[in-house]
């Protein structure tokens, strides 16, 4: 599921923290929230994150729900904190802008065709992706490259299927979602 939430925040000016810091509702529950459909959000929730953008919950809960039903309406990375995030949490799809194509390029240079990976995948059992991951991961532990970078990107081309929307902007979706 997309981070609701966040978008929501996100278009408002907002992160997760502030709303935290300016309300005293803990980071964890609106986490929690942003991994769930706004009607299961409690009314103190609710209440909470309207408060920190002054507006009714009514007119919240609104555009959680639009924002949920819209399928153009994604998270905007356009921060590496950002990305990493996104990454981490295993968004299942989010915009990328800002400058970020010299990562983007070595990644989709650096990724197998689906025939070629689908080849792998079968002559070795289903086993390869898993190996291949691991061995990357202590390649970069012990390289003299940006070990944060080579994992991130690692990461990406594993999960993700990236297509470019313009010059600007690039979309990423997990894999396993677009199959």
């Amino acid at each position: 599921m997309k981070s609701i939430l966040d978008i929501f925040l996100q278009e408002q000016g907002k992160t997760r923290y502030e709303v935290s810091k300016a309300t005293g509702i803990s980071e964890a529950t609106l986490s929690k929230a942003n991994k769930r459909s706004p009607e299961t959000y409690t009314v103190k929730t609710v209440a909470t994150i309207a408060q920190a953008v002054n507006q009714t919950p009514g007119d919240v809960l609104n555009q959680l729900i639009q924002i949920r039903d819209n399928p153009n309406r994604l998270y905007l990375v356009t921060t590496m904190t950002e990305l990493k995030q996104r990454v981490k949490e295993q968004e299942d799809e989010f915009l990328i802008q800002g400058d970020f194509s010299e990562l983007l390029t070595e990644v989709k240079r650096e990724q197998l065709s689906e025939t070629a990976m689908l080849g792998f995948q079968v002559g070795s059992g289903g086993q390869g992706d898993t190996m291949a991951w691991l061995i990357m991961r202590i390649l970069n532990l012990f390289g003299k490259n940006d070990t944060d970078r080579e994992n991130l990107k690692q990461d990406i081309s594993t999960l993700y299927l990236i297509s470019s929307l313009d010059d600007d902007k690039v979309k990423l979706q997990l894999k396993q979602l677009v199959y």
